[in-house]
Protein backbone atom coordinates (compact mmCIF):
# COMPACT_ATOMS: atom_id res chain seq x y z
CA UNK A 1 0.00 0.00 0.00
CA UNK A 2 1.33 3.43 -0.93
CA UNK A 3 1.95 6.02 1.83
CA UNK A 4 -0.98 8.07 0.44
CA UNK A 5 -3.33 5.08 0.48
CA UNK A 6 -2.15 4.18 3.97
CA UNK A 7 -2.89 7.71 5.20
CA UNK A 8 -6.32 7.66 3.49
CA UNK A 9 -7.15 4.32 5.07
CA UNK A 10 -6.11 5.57 8.51
CA UNK A 11 -8.21 8.72 8.07
CA UNK A 12 -11.25 6.77 6.95
CA UNK A 13 -10.85 4.22 9.70
CA UNK A 14 -10.75 6.95 12.34
CA UNK A 15 -9.41 4.51 14.90
CA UNK A 16 -12.22 1.99 14.40
CA UNK A 17 -13.02 -0.58 11.80
CA UNK A 18 -14.77 0.88 8.79
CA UNK A 19 -17.16 -0.36 6.19
CA UNK A 20 -18.09 1.54 3.06
CA UNK A 21 -21.19 0.24 1.31
CA UNK A 22 -22.10 1.41 -2.18
CA UNK A 23 -25.79 1.55 -3.07
CA UNK A 24 -27.66 2.39 -6.25
CA UNK A 25 -29.16 0.98 -9.41
CA UNK A 26 -27.63 -1.83 -11.39
CA UNK A 27 -25.26 -0.17 -13.83
CA UNK A 28 -24.27 2.62 -11.43
CA UNK A 29 -20.76 1.18 -11.12
CA UNK A 30 -20.85 -0.28 -7.61
CA UNK A 31 -18.65 -3.28 -8.43
CA UNK A 32 -16.15 -1.35 -10.56
CA UNK A 33 -15.86 1.59 -8.17
CA UNK A 34 -15.86 -0.70 -5.13
CA UNK A 35 -12.88 -2.69 -6.42
CA UNK A 36 -10.95 0.51 -7.23
CA UNK A 37 -11.77 2.06 -3.86
CA UNK A 38 -10.80 -1.05 -1.90
CA UNK A 39 -7.50 -1.35 -3.80
CA UNK A 40 -6.71 2.30 -3.20
CA UNK A 41 -7.35 1.99 0.53
CA UNK A 42 -5.84 -1.47 0.95
CA UNK A 43 -9.19 -2.71 2.26
CA UNK A 44 -11.07 -5.91 1.53
CA UNK A 45 -13.59 -5.80 -1.32
CA UNK A 46 -16.81 -7.81 -1.34
CA UNK A 47 -19.04 -8.00 -4.42
CA UNK A 48 -22.05 -9.52 -2.72
CA UNK A 49 -23.78 -10.83 -5.87
CA UNK A 50 -20.57 -12.58 -6.96
CA UNK A 51 -20.25 -14.10 -3.49
CA UNK A 52 -23.84 -15.36 -3.59
CA UNK A 53 -23.28 -16.88 -7.04
CA UNK A 54 -20.06 -18.57 -5.91
CA UNK A 55 -21.69 -20.03 -2.80
CA UNK A 56 -24.80 -21.19 -4.69
CA UNK A 57 -22.85 -22.49 -7.68
CA UNK A 58 -25.32 -20.79 -10.01
CA UNK A 59 -26.22 -17.41 -11.49
CA UNK A 60 -28.45 -14.90 -9.71
CA UNK A 61 -30.96 -15.23 -12.58
CA UNK A 62 -31.24 -18.99 -11.88
CA UNK A 63 -31.79 -18.36 -8.17
CA UNK A 64 -34.51 -15.81 -8.99
CA UNK A 65 -36.18 -18.20 -11.44
CA UNK A 66 -36.25 -21.04 -8.92
CA UNK A 67 -36.77 -19.18 -5.61
CA UNK A 68 -38.27 -15.85 -6.65
CA UNK A 69 -37.16 -12.49 -5.34
CA UNK A 70 -38.07 -13.44 -1.77
CA UNK A 71 -35.76 -16.46 -1.86
CA UNK A 72 -32.95 -14.41 -3.35
CA UNK A 73 -33.37 -11.66 -0.73
CA UNK A 74 -33.15 -14.30 2.02
CA UNK A 75 -29.87 -15.55 0.50
CA UNK A 76 -28.66 -11.94 0.20
CA UNK A 77 -29.32 -11.27 3.88
CA UNK A 78 -27.65 -14.53 4.93
CA UNK A 79 -24.60 -13.62 2.82
CA UNK A 80 -24.50 -10.17 4.43
CA UNK A 81 -24.54 -11.71 7.90
CA UNK A 82 -21.74 -14.11 6.93
CA UNK A 83 -19.61 -11.29 5.48
CA UNK A 84 -20.19 -9.10 8.54
CA UNK A 85 -19.21 -11.96 10.84
CA UNK A 86 -16.07 -12.79 8.84
CA UNK A 87 -14.96 -9.15 8.66
CA UNK A 88 -15.78 -8.57 12.30
CA UNK A 89 -13.74 -11.55 13.44
CA UNK A 90 -10.53 -10.10 12.09
CA UNK A 91 -11.42 -6.40 12.18
CA UNK A 92 -11.00 -5.99 8.44
CA UNK A 93 -12.07 -2.65 6.93
CA UNK A 94 -14.01 -3.34 3.74
CA UNK A 95 -15.86 -1.92 0.77
CA UNK A 96 -19.10 -3.74 0.00
CA UNK A 97 -20.86 -3.63 -3.37
CA UNK A 98 -24.28 -5.27 -3.03
CA UNK A 99 -27.06 -5.60 -5.60
CA UNK A 100 -29.44 -2.72 -6.24
CA UNK A 101 -32.19 -3.99 -3.94
CA UNK A 102 -29.94 -4.90 -0.99
CA UNK A 103 -30.52 -1.61 0.81
CA UNK A 104 -34.30 -2.13 0.87
CA UNK A 105 -33.88 -4.56 3.78
CA UNK A 106 -32.78 -2.39 6.74
CA UNK A 107 -31.36 -5.47 8.48
CA UNK A 108 -28.58 -5.63 5.89
CA UNK A 109 -27.07 -2.25 6.74
CA UNK A 110 -27.42 -2.89 10.48
CA UNK A 111 -25.64 -6.23 10.10
CA UNK A 112 -22.45 -4.47 8.97
CA UNK A 113 -21.98 -2.87 12.39
CA UNK A 114 -21.69 0.64 13.72
CA UNK A 115 -19.01 2.24 11.62
CA UNK A 116 -20.53 2.20 8.14
CA UNK A 117 -20.40 4.94 5.53
CA UNK A 118 -23.04 4.43 2.85
CA UNK A 119 -22.65 6.07 -0.55
CA UNK A 120 -25.40 6.31 -3.17
CA UNK A 121 -23.95 6.17 -6.68
CA UNK A 122 -26.61 8.16 -8.50
CA UNK A 123 -27.01 7.46 -12.21
CA UNK A 124 -29.82 7.99 -14.69
CA UNK A 125 -31.70 4.85 -15.72
CA UNK A 126 -30.79 5.46 -19.37
CA UNK A 127 -27.05 5.64 -18.69
CA UNK A 128 -27.26 2.60 -16.39
CA UNK A 129 -28.98 0.66 -19.19
CA UNK A 130 -26.33 1.70 -21.72
CA UNK A 131 -23.53 0.73 -19.35
CA UNK A 132 -24.97 -2.73 -18.82
CA UNK A 133 -25.73 -3.35 -22.48
CA UNK A 134 -26.42 -7.03 -23.12
CA UNK A 135 -25.36 -7.89 -19.55
CA UNK A 136 -28.76 -6.54 -18.45
CA UNK A 137 -30.24 -9.84 -19.62
CA UNK A 138 -28.59 -11.53 -16.62
CA UNK A 139 -30.34 -9.16 -14.19
CA UNK A 140 -33.69 -10.73 -13.26
CA UNK A 141 -35.57 -7.54 -12.41
CA UNK A 142 -34.61 -5.76 -15.64
CA UNK A 143 -34.08 -8.54 -18.18
CA UNK A 144 -35.93 -8.24 -21.46
CA UNK A 145 -36.82 -5.30 -23.62
CA UNK A 146 -37.18 -1.82 -22.19
CA UNK A 147 -34.29 -2.01 -19.73
CA UNK A 148 -34.31 1.78 -19.33
CA UNK A 149 -38.04 1.73 -18.54
CA UNK A 150 -37.59 -1.07 -16.03
CA UNK A 151 -34.73 0.82 -14.36
CA UNK A 152 -36.88 3.97 -14.18
CA UNK A 153 -39.56 1.95 -12.40
CA UNK A 154 -37.02 0.50 -9.96
CA UNK A 155 -35.59 3.95 -9.31
CA UNK A 156 -39.04 5.37 -8.55
CA UNK A 157 -39.56 2.62 -5.96
CA UNK A 158 -36.05 2.74 -4.46
CA UNK A 159 -34.63 6.25 -4.66
CA UNK A 160 -36.09 7.44 -1.34
CA UNK A 161 -34.13 4.62 0.35
CA UNK A 162 -30.99 5.28 -1.73
CA UNK A 163 -31.11 8.93 -0.67
CA UNK A 164 -30.87 7.89 2.99
CA UNK A 165 -27.19 7.07 2.36
CA UNK A 166 -24.60 9.17 4.17
CA UNK A 167 -23.40 10.57 0.84
CA UNK A 168 -24.61 10.83 -2.74
CA UNK A 169 -22.22 10.95 -5.69
CA UNK A 170 -23.68 11.78 -9.10
CA UNK A 171 -21.68 9.44 -11.34
CA UNK A 172 -23.15 10.56 -14.68
CA UNK A 173 -20.08 12.35 -16.04
CA UNK A 174 -17.38 10.72 -13.93
CA UNK A 175 -14.93 7.91 -14.55
CA UNK A 176 -14.80 5.12 -11.95
CA UNK A 177 -11.49 6.55 -10.69
CA UNK A 178 -13.06 10.00 -10.23
CA UNK A 179 -15.95 8.42 -8.34
CA UNK A 180 -13.46 6.61 -6.10
CA UNK A 181 -11.62 9.90 -5.44
CA UNK A 182 -14.92 11.59 -4.54
CA UNK A 183 -15.83 8.85 -2.09
CA UNK A 184 -12.46 9.07 -0.36
CA UNK A 185 -12.90 12.84 -0.02
CA UNK A 186 -16.47 12.57 1.27
CA UNK A 187 -15.84 9.71 3.68
CA UNK A 188 -12.75 11.42 5.08
CA UNK A 189 -14.57 14.58 6.08
CA UNK A 190 -17.86 13.16 7.23
CA UNK A 191 -18.65 10.31 9.54
CA UNK A 192 -21.82 8.25 9.43
CA UNK A 193 -24.94 9.72 11.03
Amino acid sequence: MSPRASAEAATLRGGTDRRIVLVGLSGSGKSTVGALLAARLGWAFVDLDSLIEAEAGERISTIFAREGEEGFRAREHAATLAVASRLGENGTPAVLAPGGGWVLDPRNLRALGGSVVSVYLRVSPDLAARRMGEAAEARPLIAGSGTGDQLRELLMRREAVYLQANHTVNVEAMTPLQVSDSIVALASIGSPD
